[in-house]
């Protein structure tokens, strides 16, 4: 199989099973060991042969520990959980733990507080999930896109060959990459995190005066 054919092969299972429809969730209270099963069967995906699970119930209780998810219900999850948990996997490919302790912190304190009307996480994960699905359906094509511009670019050039075209497509791909991570670190540190110490100081300021 030539590597054309691999990575739309690869990107057309990427497209299909690297999100989590909001209907697959379980709307049900589970142990650890379930939700880690549950996750990893959905988002398997992303597994990579003879390494570990991509989430194991010590990275749950990493994130418990961390504040970035609520408490379990005597040792039960519920839906919400499963769908923070998810969250906080995709985050982890741009932002380092405390910067995802700091995104989740909002909502985790809104899901522990007796008096704030509580978010509906699952109607937040039906607004992103047809982004996440045309995001990922855009990925595919302008992967087969920049295949097709790099051919042309080289052909009957002595760069002409598999190596260079990949080499070529590998950089492409990574560029692409690394400016959406720098719009999502930039959007975090630059208004996000400030926005959210913002309002603290303010209910701070009024709870003293």
């Amino acid at each position: 199989m030539r590597y054309e054919e691999y990575i739309k092969t690869k990107m057309d299972e990427f497209v299909a099973k690297s999100f989590i429809r909001p209907d697959e969730f379980p709307d049900m209270l589970l142990y650890i060991d379930q939700i880690a099963a549950f996750l990893n069967g959905r988002l398997k995906v992303y597994a990579r042969e003879g390494e570990k699970p991509i989430i194991t119930k010590s990275m749950i209780a990493n994130y418990l520990k961390r504040d970035m998810l609520p408490r379990p219900q005597k040792k039960k999850y519920t839906r919400d959980h499963m769908i923070l948990i998810a969250m906080i996997f995709y985050l982890k490919s741009v932002f380092q733990m405390s910067e995802i302790g700091n995104i989740m912190k909002p909502f985790v304190e809104n899901y522990d507080s007796a008096f704030d009307d509580k978010f509906d996480f699952y109607r937040l994960y039906e607004i992103i999930t047809p982004v996440l699905k045309k995001e990922r359906a855009e990925a595919a094509d302008r992967i087969q896109k920049d295949i097709e511009l790099i051919k042309d670019a080289i052909r009957d050039d002595e760069l002409d060959d598999d190596s260079t075209e990949m080499f070529l497509l590998l950089l492409s791909v990574t560029a692409r990459a690394d400016a959406a991570k720098y719009a999502a670190q930039s959007l975090f540190s630059e208004y996000y995190a400030k926005q959210k110490k913002n309002e603290g100081a303010a209910v701070r300021s009024k709870r003293r005066s």
